[in-house]
C-alpha cells in the first residue's frame, strides 16, 4: 500500500539530513520532495520555474523544511552554483535524487534534428553527469551519502512508440554513467544507484494519454499491473534506496514498472 502524509515515518536515519531533489516541482520530483519532508529531512528542491515551484511546494506537509533554488540542470554553471549554495547554507549534502530533465522535439531518428538530439541528450544525460560531478565532492566532504539517478525502463530497451530514440539513448546513458560512477565509489561512497520507472502518472504522461488515439490503451496494455504508477509509488522506492535498508544497493538499477519488463 502506498504511504500518505498521515503514515508514520519509516526511515529515522533521514531525519535532519540534507536532501536535494532536482526537477522537484512536479510529478515524481514533487512526490519525492514531499516524501523526504515527511521523513524529517531538510529538502532542497531545484527547478527552473520559480512561480510554479513556490506554489506547489506550499502543498507539502512540513513545507518549512523545504527550500527552492533556481537551476537548469543542463547548465554546468547553474549546477555548480546550486551545489555551492547548498554547501554555504547547509555545509553538507546527504541525499540527491537527480530527477530533473528536459528534451528537444521528438521525431523518428531519420527526421530528428541535430539540435533536438543535443537538447535531449543534454537535458536527460549530461544533466545527470553535471549533478554528480558537483554532488560527489560535497558528499565526500561530509563522509558519504546516496545518489539516486532517474533513468527509465526506456534505458533498458527501445522506446515503444516512434520518436523516442533520443530519450531512450539518454536514459541508457544514465544507467552506464550510474554504474561506472558507482564502481568508482563503491568502497568509500557515496553510494550511487538508479531507478527505472515504467509509465507514471505525471503531467507529461497524462497529456500523452489524452491524445485521443489508442495511446492510453496501449500504455495500459504494456503494464501487467493494469494501471500506471502514481508518483508517490516511485518516491517511496527512491526513499528506500536512500535508506540504510538499501545499504548493499550499489550501481544496480531498481526497476519499478508494474511488471512491464518482466
Amino acid at each position: 500500500m502506498t504511504r500518505n502524509e498521515s503514515t508514520p515515518t519509516c526511515y529515522p536515519e533521514l531525519r535532519g539530513k540534507i536532501a536535494l531533489v532536482t526537477g522537484g516541482s512536479s510529478g515524481i520530483g514533487l512526490a519525492t520532495a514531499a516524501a523526504f519532508a515527511h521523513e524529517g529531512a531538510i529538502v532542497v528542491v531545484a527547478s527552473r520555474n520559480e512561480r510554479s515551484a513556490r506554489t506547489v511546494l506550499k502543498t507539502i506537509a512540513n513545507s518549512d523544511a523545504v527550500s527552492w533554488i533556481a537551476c537548469d540542470v543542463s547548465s554546468g554553471t547553474a549546477v555548480e552554483k546550486l551545489i555551492d549554495t547548498i554547501r554555504r547554507r547547509h555545509g553538507r549534502l546527504d541525499y540527491a535524487f537527480n530527477n530533473g530533465g528536459s528534451g528537444g522535439k521528438s521525431a523518428p531518428v531519420a527526421s530528428t534534428t541535430e539540435d533536438s538530439w543535443r537538447k535531449t541528450i543534454d537535458g536527460y544525460l549530461t544533466s545527470v553527469f553535471l549533478c554528480m560531478r558537483h554532488e560527489i565532492p560535497l558528499m565526500m566532504e561530509s563522509g558519504g551519502g546516496v545518489i539516486v539517478n532517474n533513468s527509465s525502463v526506456d534505458g533498458l530497451r527501445g522506446y515503444p512508440f516512434p520518436g523516442g530514440a533520443a530519450y531512450s539513448a539518454a536514459k541508457h546513458g544514465v544507467l552506464g554513467l550510474t554504474r561506472s560512477a558507482a564502481l568508482e565509489h563503491a568502497v568509500s561512497g557515496p553510494r550511487i544507484t538508479a531507478i527505472c520507472p515504467g509509465w507514471v502518472d505525471t503531467p507529461p504522461v497524462a497529456a500523452y494519454m489524452r491524445r485521443g488515439d489508442s495511446t492510453a490503451a496501449e500504455i495500459i496494455r504494456q503494464t501487467p499491473r493494469g494501471k500506471i504508477a502514481s508518483p508517490r509509488e516511485i518516491a517511496d522506492s527512491v526513499l528506500w534506496l536512500c535508506s540504510d535498508a538499501a545499504s548493499f544497493m550499489i550501481g544496480s538499477p531498481l526497476v519499478i514498472d508494474g511488471g512491464y519488463m518482466a
